[in-house]
């Protein structure tokens, strides 16, 4: 077989002492292109919890990845939600336990997560030509944390990537809290139970 290109092995060097890792210091400003912090879900690892997993055992997965919200998969390993770590730390796992008359060490995922069915998502089409700005303003608008992005291919839906308000935040030095004004009373009360 012939061969028009050769390929040639990179040089190595050893380490004498251990390297730093790496800090995210990624500034950016509002009229930046959308698709600059987009988390692609192409070219990340998901980090995903099984419905019937532990509060604890999802909190300490949470940790282990360096994440703050991962999705849950169901019994036959189909994506049923995602569930953060505001979600397990706060008033959610209490609520649900003292309706349920369980112990909160009874709870799993599935009872404090955010099922597909009530998730906002946009699509990728809208993200490639929005900057910045229209994603936190998107955020501060519906009150989310994470702004999942969808892309119809092949006629189906498939999950694509997200932007996390925290990283919008660091990189913008903003900050980036709910539109409360624009909410009616049981929107109200959904965000304060977040």
């Amino acid at each position: 077989m012939p061969q028009t290109h050769r390929f040639k092995p990179l040089p190595l060097s050893s380490m004498t002492h251990a390297p730093e890792l790496p800090k995210v210091q990624r500034l950016a400003q509002p009229h930046d292109a959308a698709l600059s912090l987009l988390t692609d879900l192409h070219h990340s690892a998901c980090v995903v919890a099984h419905q019937q997993d532990g509060l604890d055992q999802t909190m300490h997965l949470m940790m282990r990845a360096g994440v703050r919200m991962v999705f849950v998969s169901g019994v036959h390993g189909e994506l049923v939600g995602m569930v953060t770590a505001e979600d397990i730390q706060g008033e959610r796992p209490v609520l649900r336990a003292s309706s349920q008359l369980v112990p909160h060490s009874e709870l799993t995922v599935a009872d404090v997560m955010v099922p597909v069915t009530q998730w906002d998502t946009v699509d990728l089409a809208s993200v490639r030509t929005a900057r910045l700005g229209d994603v936190a303003e998107t955020m501060h608008e519906h009150g989310l944390r994470y702004l999942l992005v969808t892309q119809h291919k092949q006629g189906k839906t498939m999950l694509r990537g997200m932007f996390s308000a925290r990283r919008l935040e660091m990189a913008m030095n903003t900050t980036i809290e709910p539109d409360l004004h624009s909410r009616s009373f049981a929107e109200l009360e959904m965000v304060l139970a977040h």
